[in-house]
């Protein structure tokens, strides 16, 4: 780049002293940048903020030894209209903000820092220690917006980085900390690549997710370390009516050789859906320490469909339940069938292939809708090690009242799953358990060592068996119930003495 294209924000004004406001000399270089097309360079130096707004075909540029820390005051931070979770809504406006820009790219190896302990310190305090004049923001939004839902206005706090209604838009080795609300948000925007990145947020940041990827398409993450408050990874598409009369969907979307650290979900879809997420691909990557692996949550009302998602080659430690697709997030797994109409969710083709789970407490949770089943989820060549003490974490796998945890795989109200070399080790049997499902697949199935019985279904219009070891299988391999056909095919041994079907189960054996 030519050299006049650079604009040195130390040349422009700017103190990077920590103490002096540095908004004016920042603002001013991007605007000039957008104008002309340019690069905006911060030297090492500490450079106190106000939000800052990145436009068009503008290279933003934080050197190593250079942090872009945010002030703690909310008066500082303007109204702003945006999404928060799901819906369009005014709150405070973000941090940094690549708006109706494009060309764009955030680059360097410096911090960008949202001093996010300011307002956590507000997120659930009693009215009387909440300053009076940010009380009258929250009122002032809880009006404008008339949002009817279970979330506070507080939800509006700033995120950190955010690219809205944006496309051609980069980001790459700089680190992200700190968020007062999402740390970095993607929305309403195309073609984005995410790489190189350090996102963190402690532990007990509320609503502290690493990266949100919401109504967009074309999007990358790579190469990028997260350590999170909240869902490490989560893809969103707006919620119930007003999300599907938007109907903007989130898709083409990869992530690839990312490290995550912590979080609630490694990799999270919902459960704001309801514009469609379709057409996902998340591979090469590890997860530590996560509430719950790939989760995909969804309830009634939402709408929307999940569909075409491939989970490959992961590897998950220390996590309180790898597997999770949930109908019923918020909701009684117990209820009744309802009618199908708009609000009605689906979820259908995911498939997880290539992945080892250790230590972890329960398997898998797997629940559809009694009124809509969810169809095509696939395991092929999966370890799943679910010996961890279930009072290792006092975490549900599902957030789903009336659902006891348990070690083994449950699935509820699905169209047709299917196992495929799958290993599945629990303290005690069952490793496997079923109920009004429409068809269950198993073939080459190792549960050796899982006390009787190993597999419960109840009410399975089919289950069929094949390429298991009866030689390793428990005394009980399969317990059948309530009404459905039992198959057993091309086993190595006999499995026949190893079934207990009730009369109106018919076992066709080998």
């Amino acid at each position: 780049m030519d050299p006049a294209d650079s604009i040195n924000v130390r040349d422009r004004g700017a103190a990077g002293d920590g103490r002096q406001r540095d908004t004016e000399a920042l603002q001013s270089a991007l605007d000039e940048a957008a104008a002309n097309g340019g690069t905006v360079r911060l030297p090492p130096g500490e450079y106190l903020t106000a939000p800052l707004v990145v436009g068009d075909n503008t290279t933003l540029r934080v050197d190593a030894g250079a942090t872009l820390r945010f002030v703690r005051d909310y008066q500082a931070f303007p109204d702003a209209q945006s999404r928060w979770e799901g819906w369009d809504q005014v709150g405070f406006h973000p941090c940094l903000r690549v708006y109706e820009a494009e060309n764009v790219k955030i680059t360097g190896t410096g911090t960008i820092d949202g001093q996010g302990d300011y307002w956590w310190q507000f997120y659930e305090a009693a009215e009387s220690e909440i300053p009076t004049g940010l009380r009258e923001r929250l009122a002032e939004f809880s009006a404008r917006n008339e949002k009817e839902d279970d979330v506070s206005s507080f939800t509006l706090r700033p995120p950190l980085f955010q690219v809205y209604d944006s496309e051609n838009v980069s980001i790459s080795g700089v680190t992200l900390q700190r968020s007062p609300f999402w740390n970095t948000h993607i929305v309403y925007s195309d073609n984005v690549t995410l790489h190189d990145l350090t996102v963190s947020n402690p532990a007990d940041a509320p609503n502290g997710d690493g990266i949100d990827i919401d109504s967009s398409q074309h999007v990358r993450i790579s190469d990028t370390y997260i350590n999170a408050g909240d869902d490490a990874i989560c893809i969103k598409s707006g919620k119930n009516e007003e999300g599907r009369a938007v109907g903007v969907p989130a898709a083409q979307i990869t992530v690839t050789n990312c490290t995550i650290e912590a979080g609630h979900g490694g990799v999270v879809i919902g459960s704001e859906m309801s514009g469609d997420v379709r057409d996902v691909v998340v591979s090469n990557c590890t997860f530590t320490n996560t509430d719950r692996g790939i989760r995909i949550k969804t309830q009634r009302d939402r709408g929307g469909v999940v569909e075409d998602l491939r989970f490959d080659t992961i590897v998950m430690r220390h996590v309180a339940c790898p597997f999770v697709i949930n109908g019923y997030y918020f909701m009684d797994i117990d209820s009744d069938e309802i009618p199908v109409d708009e609000g009605t969710p689906m979820i259908r083709n995911v498939s997880f292939h290539d992945i080892t789970a250790r230590d972890v407490e329960s398997a898998a949770f797997l629940a559809g809708l009694p009124e809509q089943r969810f169809e095509g989820i696939s395991f092929e060549n999966v370890e799943i090690d679910a010996t961890r003490d279930l009072d290792a974490t006092d975490l549900s796998p599902a957030m789903a009242s009336n659902y006891d945890q348990r070690h083994g795989l449950f699935c509820k109200s699905i169209g047709d799953v299917s196992f495929d070399n799958v290993t599945i080790r629990t303290p005690e049997g069952p490793a496997m358990t079923f109920a009004e499902t429409g068809s269950v697949t198993i073939d080459g199935l190792d549960v050796s060592g899982v006390s009787s019985p190993a597999i419960v279904v109840s009410d399975v219009g089919r289950t069929a068996v094949s390429g298991c070891d009866g030689a390793t299988v428990p005394e009980t391999f399969l317990e059948a119930s309530g009404d459905g056909i039992v198959s057993l095919a091309g086993n190595h041994g006999s499995l026949g003495n190893a079934i207990d079907a009730t009369d109106a189960v018919e076992v066709q054996r080998e």
